[in-house]
């Protein structure tokens, strides 16, 4: 058993927290032991969140066209992707995938639009149909609609939306390399409305866009800041015709490795395993809760086919994982 990673591991269950410094060293320990780091990683899942798991689902009310340049992205009008035109979603498209959602056990679907932001006909829709979702299906309706100030979440929270989503993306140093069309405290700043509004935060990043570990032990220790509740981990499944098309999908071995980091860093914080799952972890799909994940993106993505619900629900069934019903 690697010392390092057990001392580490032990102080955090403790609760104790861990600084830069420490999560360097302890990364380099990783990559040497990743079996260690692993163990330990589900050690202090199970101490803090047992065999529970939350599993969500989204609904795009906007797909494409945005104006942004994100370099990963299929939807920014500025790259020629498999996405040609602008869609939007129909009233009852997104309330039939509510209901969907419901009668799959999923207790929370999250309306997500493209763009930097969204108009107010399109904020005052996403209010209602927050409420409709909540009130025929008895589910939490979460939302994505890009950069808000604290006014809109407000709103959003009378509305009823539990959780807001807004990604950090990348570190700081590494924002400016993947996005110009603004900037990260335009990003960071959406997250602190939220926060202020009483909405959950639903915040993280994708990886695979050219960031080293020092960036994702940055994001990392941002996140845990900015006390987020909830941090959905993407993998970049690079898509033809944006910067980042040719990029080399991540190893398995290294995603899972990028989870248990981040449980060490975030012990208390849900982290759910949602963009690339499937395109880049292949049979080891079900690794990614002994890495300490707890939350999973169930169902299709925004531009790319996830997998059904009753598949993953099998599969925390045989791994004897309980679904969480809030």
């Amino acid at each position: 058993m690697n010392k390092i990673i057990e001392d580490f591991a032990k102080s955090v269950l403790d609760g104790g927290i861990i600084n830069k410094d420490q999560a360097t060293e302890l990364c380099k320990a990783g990559l040497q032991d990743g079996n260690d780091l692993l163990y330990w990683a589900n050690r202090i899942r199970t101490q803090f969140f047992a065999n529970k798991v939350k599993i969500c689902s989204i609904i795009p009310g906007r797909v494409g066209g945005c104006d942004q340049d994100c370099a990963f992205c299929a939807q920014s009008a500025k790259y020629k992707t498999h996405i040609e035109k602008t869609t939007i979603l129909s009233d009852e498209e997104i309330l039939g995938a509510a209901k969907q959602a419901k009668e799959n056990g999923v207790p929370h679907i999250g309306i997500v639009y493209s763009g930097r932001s969204v108009s107010e006909k399109e904020f005052a829709r996403v209010e209602r149909l927050a409420g409709e979702i909540n009130t025929k299906y008895g589910i939490k309706a979460c939302a994505g609609l890009g950069i808000l100030d604290k006014e809109h979440m407000v709103r959003l929270a009378r509305a009823g939306v539990a959780r807001y989503n807004h990604n950090l993306e990348t570190s700081r140093d590494h924002y400016g390399k993947i996005v110009s069309t603004h900037v990260y405290d335009d990003r960071v700043n959406t997250v602190l409305a939220a926060k202020e509004a009483g909405l959950g935060l639903c915040t993280g990043g994708i990886f695979g866009i050219g960031e080293n570990w020092s960036d994702r032990i940055d994001m990392a220790i941002e996140l845990r800041g900015l006390e987020v509740d909830m941090a959905p981990l993407n993998f970049l499944h690079p898509i033809p015709g944006t910067p980042m098309g040719d990029n080399r999908p991540l190893a398995p071995r290294e995603i899972l490795a990028i989870i248990a980091m981040y449980r060490f860093i975030l012990p208390k914080t849900h982290l759910k395993v949602a963009g690339g799952r499937i395109v880049n972890l292949r049979d080891l799909q079900s690794w990614v809760f002994y890495a300490g994940a707890t939350s999973i993106m169930s169902g299709n993505y925004l531009t790319t086919a996830g997998r059904a619900v009753s598949e993953d629900l099998q599969m925390l069934a045989d791994l004897g994982l309980e679904p969480e019903n809030g």
